[in-house]
């Protein structure tokens, strides 16, 4: 197995390597897992060459379209993590929305990064999480 990230950056060798790689057919053994941004590989890209190319020489391919999750999705990943009620997690989900259109990935890493610059925190006072709105 090997699993490469963000193709949507590779050069022309290396996608040529794992051209290469996956056309091998005396090689059954071997499962290739890449992953990349949609919304950052155009048309003429060399990444998208390849997946043409591979695709024209019937390589067998599964994709899997990782899309953005809806607001109320964000507020119940949010009051799940926090084991808060969705009502009173309403404020600090509509700014993450807002922030991460709903990608989940930039989700999770802005909730650490909250946490990390004290802007999301336990209250040990009033046995709650909370949030500075205004700061976030």
């Amino acid at each position: 197995v090997l699993f490469l990230d963000d193709l949507q950056w590779a050069d022309e060798l290396s996608l040529q390597l794992i051209s290469a790689l996956v056309k091998d057919t005396e090689n059954s053994g071997f499962l290739f897992i890449g992953s990349y941004w949609g919304n950052e590989v155009g048309f003429s890209d060399l990444l998208s060459n390849l997946i043409n190319e591979l695709e024209s020489k019937q390589v067998q391919m599964t994709r899997i379209s990782v899309v953005s999750i809806l607001k109320e999705d964000v507020n119940k990943l949010i009051a799940d993590t926090i084991s808060m009620p969705h009502h009173l997690t309403k404020s600090l989900s509509d700014i993450v929305y807002k922030k991460t259109s709903g990608n989940v990935l930039l989700v999770t890493q802005l909730l650490q990064s909250l946490w990390d610059e004290d802007l999301l925190f336990f209250s040990p006072e009033s046995h709650t999480w909370m949030w500075d709105s205004n700061a976030i």
